[in-house]
């Protein structure tokens, strides 16, 4: 039940807050509660399944008891059937022992097959609320806890108008995400996912900046445009799965990947399939060229949708990647997939990278460092190995902390001055020692400093890529000589040199305060002991990842089977012109 409890503890806060109201002060303690209270079931759930990955013979006994054996194992699962939609008919082989006659003349020998049986087998085709979790879903459970307190805390101050409403968001968009994150349920997953974008429409379009309006609904007709091809992608895998008569549940992502792993799909339904689901994957993501509308959203997003946008809901469209088109479609991945994302993710880190450099506002400069970073993730994640793969998740969370600091930094900064363009800003390290401290800390985790979390997700995917396609290792890793510089340069211009700042507006400038401290500390804090010690990130993950990369160590990939079947057909042709030439 913490599964369920995660999704509906934010829900029931929400509802109770708009049935209730009470004003600013309660909503805001509300939802703290709530959030932290976000946090203790995640962490239980990440307890849970760390003592299950501790004891596999227990977790095969009593968590997996009704999963299928696939690329895709949740240690933590809780099905409930609501509906029964007619029967699915198969056949079915079963093997039958062996009859050995008492003569030593009839006895079969010792290597023959034991004869087999076809039978007919009627399932009823059960629909399912299917919840979840493996090693890297509850890190992104626990990732979207931590960002919802900062979130919580670095809107106390700076949200008067419609507060409850404000918070109402909050807690509903912390729902959507976190359900998306648990759902093994290709309904239920997609719901997540498309519910992500109301309650971020309305922070973005009522309490974002100048133009709110116009940046919310950029953000919410660009995604839903590739949604909906998505979703067409999942009806066709869902109708072709029936069609194919291969599993009962055909809405259960583990139950589809292990079906598909001994029946996969032909390669024209599986490049099909995945153009379709990766539209609204890659515009969430966001790969080149499907990112223009995250800078603007961003930079008019209030400081906790920024935090929220950038640190968990880009991570949606990674983990789509990650959870349904590499598990279900390994051949088009491979032979299709691979040089058309793995290209666009290099160009996206270098652009992203030179986007930023070119910024004079801090937030946007933020904004297209998100598209670089994310760039790795999925530069990772197309290496198809253990290094990319497992690159990919940690830069997934590494993103998230370093980015979401970052964020929360700014949001600070603004709060102050109410500006955040370089050009009116200098040597704020003078007037705001202590919060500059954090923003240098900050930077050189998002850098990728050796010792801070982000050099370990991007050396990994790095390393993946180098053994899949140096070449593309290569021109990635110029996003990091180019990270460095364009947040080290904004450490120059803003917090180094002469102090400049504008008149103060709204009373005396303050450095950090205790609230603010507590909304990006624990941050930093994860930040430097995952640079330092990231094993027990890597163990949580570990079997998941090797789930996945074991299914490319036997795929054929598309380009493989198109040259077999021209051989073949030049086989068939060759004796044909041979007699033609006699």
């Amino acid at each position: 039940m913490l599964l369920l409890s995660i999704i509906l503890l934010p829900l029931l806060a929400a509802v109770l807050l708009a049935l209730l109201g009470g004003g600013r002060p309660v909503a805001r303690w509300v939802a703290l509660l709530t959030a932290i209270g976000t946090l203790l079931i995640s962490l239980g759930i990440t307890a849970k399944l760390i003592s299950i990955h501790e004891n596999k013979q227990n977790a095969s006994s009593e968590s997996r008891s009704n999963a299928a054996t696939g690329p895709i194992q949740p240690k933590l699962e809780w099905r409930q059937t609501w509906m029964t939609l007619g029967n699915l008919t198969r056949q079915e082989q079963i093997q039958m022992d062996p009859v050995v006659e008492t003569s030593d003349a009839s006895t079969p020998p010792a290597n023959e097959p034991p004869p087999v049986e076809w039978r007919t087998v009627t399932t009823p085709i059960r629909l399912e609320f299917y919840l979840g979790a493996d090693g890297i879903s509850v890190l992104m459970l626990a990732l979207t806890a931590i960002l919802t307190i900062s979130a919580v805390l670095i809107s106390w101050e700076a949200i008067h108008d419609r507060a409850t409403e404000f918070y109402i968001c909050l807690l509903v968009l912390e729902a959507g995400m976190l359900g998306a994150f648990v759902a093994f349920d290709l309904i239920l997953f997609y719901v997540f996912f498309e519910f992500t974008l109301i309650p971020l429409f309305f922070l973005v379009g009522i309490w974002g900046g100048v133009q709110r309006q116009f940046a919310a609904y950029r953000f919410f007709i660009y995604t839903l445009a590739g949604s909906v091809i998505t979703l067409l992608g999942l009806v066709a895998l869902v109708l072709k799965v029936l069609q194919e008569g291969l599993t009962a549940t055909p809405f259960s992502i583990p139950d589809i990947a292990a079906a598909l792993q001994t029946h996969p799909l032909p390669d024209s339904w599986q490049i099909g399939l995945l153009l379709a689901l990766s539209a609204g994957f890659v515009i969430k993501v966001p790969l080149f060229p499907f990112h223009t509308w995250l800078p603007l959203a961003h930079t008019e997003a209030p400081t906790a949708g920024s935090v929220l946008l950038a640190g968990i809901l880009l991570k949606l469209g990674v983990y789509g990647f990650l959870r349904i088109c590499l598990p279900l479609l390994p051949d088009a991945v491979e032979g299709f997939g691979v040089p058309v994302f793995a290209t666009m993710a290099v160009i996206g880190i270098v652009f992203g990278a030179l986007g930023a450099l070119a910024q004079s506002d801090i937030k946007k400069l933020v904004a297209y460092s998100s598209v670089s970073h994310l760039g790795f993730c999925m530069l990772g994640m197309f290496a198809l190995n253990s290094e990319g793969i497992t690159g990919a998740v940690m830069q997934m969370v590494n993103h998230g902390l370093s980015t979401g600091a970052l964020f929360l930094l700014v949001g600070m900064v603004y709060d102050r001055y109410h500006t955040r363009e370089l050009s009116e800003l200098g040597g704020l390290a003078t007037r705001l020692p202590l919060l500059s401290v954090c923003m240098v800390f900050v930077c050189l985790a998002s850098a990728g400093l050796p010792g801070l979390n982000g050099f370990v997700g991007e050396l990994l995917s790095l390393i993946g890529m180098f053994k899949a396609n140096p070449i593309y290792s290569a021109i990635g890793a110029t996003g990091v000589v180019l990270g460095a510089w364009y947040l080290l340069d904004m450490l120059r211009r803003g917090f180094f040199g002469p102090l400049k700042e504008p008149a103060p507006t709204h009373g005396p400038i303050l450095d950090i305060n205790m609230r603010e401290l507590l909304s990006v500390a624990p941050l930093m804090a994860l930040c430097l002991w995952i640079g330092g010690y990231p094993k027990p990130v890597l163990d949580i993950i570990e079997s998941d990842v090797r789930g996945v990369v074991n299914l490319y160590r036997t795929a054929t990939p598309i380009s493989e089977n198109l040259a077999q079947s021209h051989s073949a057909r030049l086989d068939e042709i060759s004796p044909v012109r041979a007699e033609r030439s006699r």
